[in-house]
């Protein structure tokens, strides 16, 4: 009886094509074993010295920079079920193509080519999910494709690690065939749901750009990646400064996929009856507070307390993030917007690292100070824009109602 009343509320008002969407990015989490496994490739079967495999792994996220805007572009472009299908299918291909060649260039061209397809799937996916959903049920939305892409990993790090002490072209076998068959399931199960643009312009990023609240929404999003991205940065650091081992870091890290499967179905029954900026506000606000005690961590559990803690904002920040872009993106600039928060997760990848260690370096208390600043001032943002959020979602809110009534919205 449980299980069934629990089912009923996660599925109300979901579209059949928005579970269609759920599974394929299940199976396709399960089967992204190459981009953990990348380096030891290069370094390995590939013969690369570390200088080597930095700069190819360099050319790999230069490529992943601009894949979110490229997909965003093309998701408001020529649509969202198409903009899928082609990241899908030529991601599938990169990584046949990584795998096959020999020569140090072409390497180079295959890992920047595979980062540039790698995400351009994801401002299309967030897109159609805030189409085929109506807005109170977008947050639930949101949040059951986060729990899928953790089951997914979660699966696919295991997965990985067997199939990689075998062969690696069997890791580049399995993703280019999920990766396949979500193409395959978007073609065949999914609409597509871009809407027209009233005035017939669909727009350009310098739309997006000229909107405050977008480029407030950038801000908050890099600041709290930023800080969300010294879990694989400097965290490690921290715990080998400590004395503790690299199995102990093993040990602390698992804290966090743990707590999200096993947290997630909960957040699911509660997260509807929450508004959206002031649950991004407490998310953030946790994150700079988990990160923030890791400067009197020095032991495996308090090391793991702190990542409970930090993990809880997270699941807020990745779950409600997306849902609180729909609902301020206009219908027909959904795909720019979603690929201008990308950029934020992209500059972060690139900034995190840099930043991270340079001031890890100085201290490591200073470090995890900056990270709760950071936090701080992300939230500070966000609470900042909740106004003009609130306004926002009215307008797009009745925008939608009045073409949903003149049949220009799918349903």
């Amino acid at each position: 009886m449980f299980l069934s009343n629990w089912w009923s509320r996660m599925s109300a008002d979901l579209p059949r094509p928005f579970w269609v969407l759920m599974a394929g990015t299940f199976v396709n989490r399960i089967g992204a074993v190459v981009q953990p496994f990348l380096a030891l490739y290069l370094a390995g079967p590939r013969d690369l010295t570390p200088a080597t495999v930095g700069v190819v792994l360099a050319c790999f996220g230069a490529g992943s920079l601009v894949s979110q805007v490229l997909g965003g572009y093309l998701a408001d472009r020529i649509g969202r079920r198409a903009t899928l299908v082609i990241g899908m299918t030529g991601t599938a291909a990169c990584f046949m193509m990584l795998a096959s060649v020999r020569h140090l260039a072409l390497i180079a061209v295959a890992a920047t080519l595979t980062g540039l397809l790698l995400d351009v799937y994801r401002p299309a996916m967030s897109a159609a999910v805030a189409d085929l959903v109506p807005p109170h049920a977008r947050p639930r939305a949101f949040a059951l494709i986060y729990w899928a892409v953790n089951l997914g990993v979660a699966v696919a790090g295991v997965l990985g690690g067997v199939l990689a002490d075998r062969s690696y072209w069997l890791l580049f076998t399995l993703d280019a065939l999920t990766c396949v068959a979500f193409a395959v399931l978007i073609a065949r199960a999914v609409p597509e749901t871009r809407p027209k643009s009233s005035s017939g312009d669909p727009g350009s990023y310098l739309h997006v750009l000229r909107d405050g609240l977008a480029v407030g929404l950038f801000a908050s999003t890099l600041l709290g990646s930023l800080v969300y991205l010294q879990q694989v940065v400097t965290l490690p650091l921290a715990v080998r400064h400590s004395g503790l081992s690299a199995s102990a870091y093993g040990l602390i890290y698992a804290v966090n996929p743990i707590t999200v499967i096993v947290a997630q179905p909960f957040v699911l029954r509660l997260i509807d009856r929450f508004r959206v900026v002031p649950t991004m506000v407490a998310a953030e606000l946790i994150l700079g507070i988990g990160f923030g005690l890791t400067a009197f961590a020095d032991s495996i559990g308090l090391f793991a307390l702190t990542v409970l803690i930090w993990t809880i904002g997270e699941i807020g920040f990745n779950a409600v993030g997306p849902a609180l872009i729909a609902e301020i993106a206009p219908p027909e600039l959904r795909g720019r917007y979603n690929g201008l928060m990308g950029v934020a997760f992209g500059g972060a990848s690139l900034l995190g690292p840099l930043v991270g260690t340079w001031v890890f370096d100085i201290s490591p208390g200073l470090l995890w100070f900056c990270c709760l600043v950071a936090g701080v001032l992300s939230a500070g943002v966000m609470l900042a824009l909740g106004p003009s959020v609130g306004r926002r979602q009215r307008a797009i809110r009745d925008a939608e109602a009045r073409s949903a009534l003149s049949g220009k919205v799918p349903v």
